[in-house]
């Protein structure tokens, strides 16, 4: 009898022991394999672009015209081009557009900067020259036509927002090209004649980055010339964002970035 009871003791124990060493089973439904040692992913940098080490980086910033404006599909504006190009030639190089309609040199300016005017934009963080800079990029394309000198802008202030957004992307040691003024149809003459101003100021200040190819598209009192045009008066059409995509690709401290001989 003794004997048959200690039997039953030991049965309980081994069936208990059995019981808890279950429930941290592999089966166990409240066991998640997903955290387990042999499935915790390896560390991910948050950073996707410091993990590309075979591409380097081409961003564009800017207005409408970067975004593709006056193009009639995609494919045809002058970034689309641009990338297509490199990726047919087998460059390895990245092409980010931060372009968006109606931005001037003020949302384009350094985070944290704020303007001693008044009534100014403000800094888009997401798609200015520090949002382009965190691409470590060999190259900055910016792409401000006109929208400035619609804003009423004065020409120093608009030079002197240009320096700042240069001076930020020398400091990365990035290449930089400033696309010039575009022709707008702007009723006032004098407004027009404002777009082919700046254009020369900028290239004075800057002779080796500036692409110039205003007087190509423009009428001679800087409207835009009818072939080049979307039909608005602001925005070129296909045959112009072609003009600026091969002004581009020509220009010599591109074909230099680009590893082109």
């Amino acid at each position: 009898m003794y004997c048959n009871k200690l039997k039953l003791i030991a049965l309980f124990v081994i069936l208990a022991i059995s019981s808890s060493c279950k429930k941290d089973s592999l089966t166990d439904d409240g066991f998640d394999p997903s955290v387990g040692p042999i499935n915790i992913p390896a560390s991910v940098d948050p950073d996707p672009i410091k993990q590309d080490t075979v591409n380097k980086y081409i961003v564009v910033i800017g207005s409408s015209t970067a975004a593709g404006y006056g193009a009639s599909v995609r494919d045809s504006c002058w970034v689309a081009r641009l990338r297509s190009k490199l990726i047919g030639d087998n460059k390895r190089f990245k092409v980010i557009n931060f372009g968006v309609g109606g931005y001037s040199t003020y949302k384009l300016m350094p985070t944290g900067y704020v303007s001693e005017i008044e009534n100014r934009p403000q800094v888009d963080t997401n798609k200015n020259v520090t949002a382009a800079l965190k691409y470590h990029p060999a190259l900055v394309i910016i792409n401000l036509p006109s929208n400035d000198i619609a804003a009423n802008f004065r020409d120093e202030e608009i030079l002197k927002n240009y320096r700042v957004i240069i001076r930020t992307i020398a400091s990365s040691r990035a290449e930089y090209i400033i696309t010039g003024s575009q022709p707008r149809n702007f009723p006032a003459v004098e407004q027009r004649r404002r777009l082919k101003i700046v254009n020369d100021k900028m290239i004075g200040e800057y002779p080796t980055h500036i692409d110039d190819y205003l007087q190509k598209i423009s009428t001679p009192t800087f409207g835009i010339l009818k072939k080049y045009s979307a039909g608005d008066g602001i925005h070129l059409n296909n045959a112009g964002h072609k003009l600026i995509y091969q002004s581009i690709y020509d220009f010599p401290l591109f074909k230099n970035v680009a590893d082109y001989k």
